[in-house]
C-alpha cells in the first residue's frame, strides 16, 4: 500500500525516494530558468508589462510617492507586510521550520498589539527580523523543479513553479479570506489598488538603479530576479559559486532547525 501511495506521489512529487537534502538540491537549482527557453514570449510580455506600467502603474506611484509624507508610506508599507505575516508562518510550518513560523507568530503578535495593528514594525526594533516564506519556496523544498523561467502579465518575473505557488497563495491567504468577508467589493478593490500602488512606488528607486543603462532591459531583470530568487530559496544563503555547489553539495543545504529555543 505504502508504495502504491508513492509510486502515486511521485507523479506529483518528484523524487519521492530522495531525502530530505536531495529534494531541496533539486528543487533550489534555477539551471532550467536561466536557460529561459521561452525567452521570444517573454520579451513580448515583459514589453506588454513595461507599457502598462509606463501608462497606467507608474504616474499614480510616482505621485504617491510625491504626495504622502514618507513615515505614512512607511507605515502603509509595514501594514502590508504585517498581513503577509500568517502566510509566512504557513509556509515556515510546511518548511519543516518551527522557528520561523514561531517568529512570524511573534511579529504578527507583537506589531498588532504595540505597533499600531502592524503601522508600525515595533517587533523588527525588538530583534525580531521579518523571514518571508513563500507557497514556491515550499515547493522547492518539496524537491518541486522550477520549470522554466516565466515573465508573467502584470506580475513580472517567476517560474513556473512560482507562478502555481503566487495562485495558490491568493487562493489560501486568510487574511485575504477575512478581508474578503468583511469589507465591500469595492473597498477590496480599493485596498488592492493601493498595495499596488504603495508596492510600485517602493521600487521607483530600486527598480531605476537596476535598469540604468543597461543594454538590455530584459536580461537584466531577467538576471536581477535569478540571483535574487536563489538566495530567497537558500533563506539568504546561497552557494557562492557553482563550482563550490558541485564538489560538495551538501555543505551549503541548510540543516534542520535545533530543537532548542523556538526564538
Amino acid at each position: 500500500m505504502q508504495l502504491r501511495i508513492c509510486l502515486l506521489l511521485a507523479l506529483f512529487l518528484p523524487g519521492c525516494a530522495m531525502t530530505a537534502e536531495e529534494r531541496f538540491l533539486r528543487g533550489a537549482s534555477l539551471e532550467r530558468a536561466s536557460e529561459d527557453r521561452l525567452e521570444p514570449l517573454n520579451r513580448k510580455i515583459h514589453a506588454f508589462n513595461n507599457e502598462v506600467d509606463r501608462l497606467v502603474i507608474r504616474p499614480p506611484a510616482a505621485a504617491y510617492r510625491a504626495v504622502v509624507p514618507a513615515p505614512m508610506r512607511r507605515a502603509i508599507n509595514n501594514f502590508y507586510n504585517h498581513l503577509g505575516e500568517p502566510l509566512h508562518g504557513v509556509n515556515a510550518i510546511a518548511q519543516g521550520k518551527p522557528r520561523s513560523a514561531f517568529r512570524a507568530l511573534d511579529r504578527f503578535l507583537i506589531n498588532s498589539v504595540l505597533g499600531g495593528v502592524g503601522t508600525i514594525d515595533e517587533a523588527s526594533r525588538m530583534g525580531f527580523d521579518q523571514q518571508r516564506h513563500d507557497f514556491g519556496q515550499t515547493l522547492a523544498v518539496w524537491g518541486i523543479p522550477s520549470g522554466p523561467f516565466l515573465m508573467l502579465p502584470l506580475f513580472g518575473p517567476s517560474t513556473l513553479r512560482d507562478g502555481i505557488g503566487l495562485l495558490t497563495e491568493f487562493a489560501i491567504d486568510p487574511v485575504g479570506h477575512g478581508a474578503g468577508a468583511i469589507l465591500t467589493s469595492t473597498q477590496s478593490t480599493m485596498q488592492i489598488l493601493v498595495r499596488l500602488v504603495d508596492e510600485r512606488a517602493e521600487l521607483i528607486e530600486r527598480g531605476e538603479q537596476i535598469r540604468r543603462g543597461a543594454a538590455d532591459d530584459y536580461a537584466t531583470i531577467r538576471s536581477a530576479w535569478l540571483q535574487l530568487r536563489l538566495a530567497e530559496l537558500w533563506d539568504g544563503n546561497p552557494p557562492i559559486l557553482d563550482e563550490d555547489w558541485d564538489e560538495d553539495p551538501d555543505a551549503a543545504v541548510p540543516q534542520p532547525e535545533p530543537e532548542g529555543s523556538l526564538l
